[in-house]
């Protein structure tokens, strides 16, 4: 008797399990262990704004009741070798544009970064345009000199990304910022103005003195732009005699911040 091969169409069904079913993750135990790693990651993030000053930081928030505090380049530079980042050239790009409002470019930075403190790693980029409202405010400022501001700008943006993200500080609250030590309202608080609107306010104030936003924001641009103390004072009483910076006259402010967005040195006339 020949033996004949049988054939099924029948197929057994199979349950696929990709990972451990919810209940038998979440354990006792587990959850334990979860709330002691979130108090602990708590305690990481308040060290890390430990190690930054108020002058590190600045609030883009639309009203005092909304702040929204970004990590500047001086912060992030002060937090470099404490989570001990390192990372590879990064690559810069530019490319030109055009729109409905004209011509103009974009620089970007890219490229990857990891910390050996905290064992992580991640690939970043840093963006800044010729119509950043940062240049475009500052008198006599254009795209075809300043270049290399947005360039440098573009960098910068990619270092704070970079280590904001990696140590997990980004967009802090006022209660955070306050446990570290900080005081919220010491950090400068920047609005972004047109050049033709700045400079009708300036000769609307005249002799007026600044506002003390206006005195800290000349503050937070010097520091950013690593001026020292000494350089600040004796810039304002050698050119204009002043003890203070709250001392600036409204009809003086958009030079002297220039001064100060030019790394301490006078623009030529």
């Amino acid at each position: 008797m020949s033996e004949e091969a049988v054939v099924t169409d029948v197929e057994k069904v199979q349950v696929i399990e990709e990972g451990p079913t919810l209940p038998a993750l979440l354990t006792d135990d587990f959850v334990k262990q979860f709330e002691k790693g979130v108090e602990v990651y708590k305690r990481w993030v308040s060290v890390c704004y430990r190690l930054t000053r108020e002058s590190h930081w600045v609030n883009h928030g639309k009203s005092a009741d909304k702040p929204k505090y970004s990590l500047q380049g001086p912060g992030a530079e002060a937090l470099m070798n404490p989570l001990g980042i390192s990372y590879e050239k990064p690559h810069i790009h530019r490319e030109d544009k055009m729109d409905e409002k004209g011509d103009f470019y974009i620089y970007w930075c890219e490229g990857y970064a990891e910390s050996r403190t905290l064992g992580r790693r991640g690939y970043y980029i840093g963006y800044c345009d010729s119509r950043d409202q940062f240049f475009t405010s500052r008198p006599g400022w254009s795209p075809k000199t300043g270049e290399g501001d947005v360039k440098k700008s573009a960098v910068t943006n990619w270092t704070v990304n970079l280590v904001s993200r990696l140590a997990g500080i980004r967009d802090p609250d006022p209660k955070s910022l306050i446990a570290a030590g900080l005081d919220p309202s010491q950090i400068p608080a920047i609005e972004y103005k047109s050049a033709s609107s700045s400079q009708q306010r300036t000769l609307e104030g005249g002799k007026d003195p600044i506002s003390e936003p206006q005195a800290k924001r000349f503050y937070a641009i010097a520091k950013g732009q690593n001026i020292s103390d000494e350089a600040i004072h004796a810039f304002l009483w050698d050119k204009y005699q002043l003890k203070s910076s709250k001392d600036i006259q409204k009809k003086d402010y958009e030079a002297i911040v220039a001064w100060a967005q030019n790394g301490g040195q006078e623009e030529p006339k």
